[in-house]
């Protein structure tokens, strides 16, 4: 078996435990209590299926949000050591078989306090679930196919509509009254 067969074999084990251990942890996140206006924003991208994640936070400034004030964090499956990118990527090499983990730049993404994350995958990752659910963000919005219980609003779209995402997403936050 090879390296890479014997990596992805073990990652679908992470996976597995993983979803187990979300399932006993999660409950429906609590009700928005905040009415203070988003300034800050999250970015949750899963680039494994979505390869446009600078056009998505171009479409945001474009939506008059403050580039400086976007973070993005990136899940690939599989991150070549050489590889260049203008935001932090991780993936199942940083998180251990007790769920801890191991990469500074996913830590400090998790507690920061953004006004408002949006999980940007609109399949069941238990590791980019993880990371939802132990967000410190006191907003969060993401895709209607993925456990309901982590987000506080559902956008009905897929990853590859970026455009139509994020025309709903602000108009769900003039909605709230958060812009």
């Amino acid at each position: 078996m090879n390296l890479s067969k014997s990596s992805m074999f073990l990652n679908y084990f992470k996976d597995y435990f993983l979803k187990k251990k979300l399932k006993n942890y999660v409950s429906n996140v609590a009700d928005v209590t905040s009415d203070n206006k988003v300034q800050t924003v999250g970015i949750l991208v899963d680039e494994t299926a979505f390869f446009q994640t600078l056009a998505l936070k171009e479409a945001l400034v474009n939506a008059d949000f403050l580039e400086k004030n976007i973070a993005i964090l990136a899940f690939k499956a599989d991150v070549k050591n050489n590889q260049v990118s203008n935001y932090p990527v991780f993936s199942w090499e940083h998180i251990n078989w007790s769920f801890q983990i191991q990469e500074a730049s996913v830590l400090d993404f998790i507690q920061n306090p953004f006004d408002v994350l949006v999980s940007y995958y609109d399949t069941n990752n238990s590791f980019l679930q993880w990371i939802t659910y132990q967000s410190k963000a006191s907003f969060k919005v993401g895709f209607f196919s993925v456990d309901k219980r982590l987000n506080h609003i559902l956008i009905n779209t897929v990853t590859q509509n970026y455009k139509q995402f994020v025309q709903e997403f602000v108009r769900i936050l003039h909605l709230f009254n958060k812009i």
